[in-house]
């Protein structure tokens, strides 16, 4: 889901989906077979695991692959409706095989850097090298440690669980170039509801 938790639409109850169409998929090809005015059920996440703060000086510091980057666009979406430019600032790492997999992002790209910070990272573009979300994080090591030391940060990772293990790599480096041991951070932060992970 990529609507904010008030809707797409503020106060309508409204929610937007993307969805491509696979060949063997099951919830793609029902979602994409459903007509105008059919019914269906919907569930999912619930509780307060993965919601936004509603603080305006929070930072998030925002780590997602492919449909991970969801819930992010509905983070920047919210903030952008119920702040404005005056947030705390977003930092978003988005990585994919190409800018083709991009399905969320064309209202993204029209918020202002003090809002939002993307960094689009992509692994599989010709006669170029591989590069993944822990790479540019690694890259950007000096505003990832910034975020990393301040207790205003919020840190929320969406998508395969196979990027958990390079993104965590990532910030063990990172939190100890500060001094910082990245698992006692981690466990504060999650105990403080600022360390936030989703993926599947």
């Amino acid at each position: 889901m990529s609507s904010p938790r008030d809707g797409e639409r503020p106060n309508y109850g409204n929610v937007s989906l993307t969805v491509k169409r696979e060949e063997h998929g099951v919830a793609s090809n029902f979602i994409c077979d459903l007509k105008p005015g059919d019914e269906v059920q919907v569930t999912g996440p619930f509780g307060s695991t993965f919601l936004m703060p509603d603080d305006p000086e929070a930072r998030l510091l925002m780590v997602c692959t492919g449909t991970g980057s969801a819930p992010m666009r509905a983070f920047t979406q919210r903030r952008a409706r119920t702040v404005g430019n005056k947030s705390g600032g977003m930092t978003m790492f988005f990585g994919a095989r190409s800018p083709e997999e991009l399905p969320y992002f064309g209202p993204l790209k029209k918020l202002p850097e003090s809002l939002l910070k993307t960094h689009m990272v992509f692994s599989r573009l010709p006669d170029q090298p591989k590069e993944y979300v822990q790479d540019r994080m690694m890259a950007e090591e000096e505003s990832v440690a910034e975020l990393l030391a301040d207790p205003k940060t919020h840190i929320y990772i969406c998508g395969l669980r196979g990027m958990e293990e390079g993104v965590e790599k990532a910030l063990t480096n990172i939190a100890e170039s500060i001094g910082t041991p990245w698992a006692a951070l981690r466990d504060v932060m999650r105990n403080e509801g600022r360390y936030h992970v989703e993926t599947y």
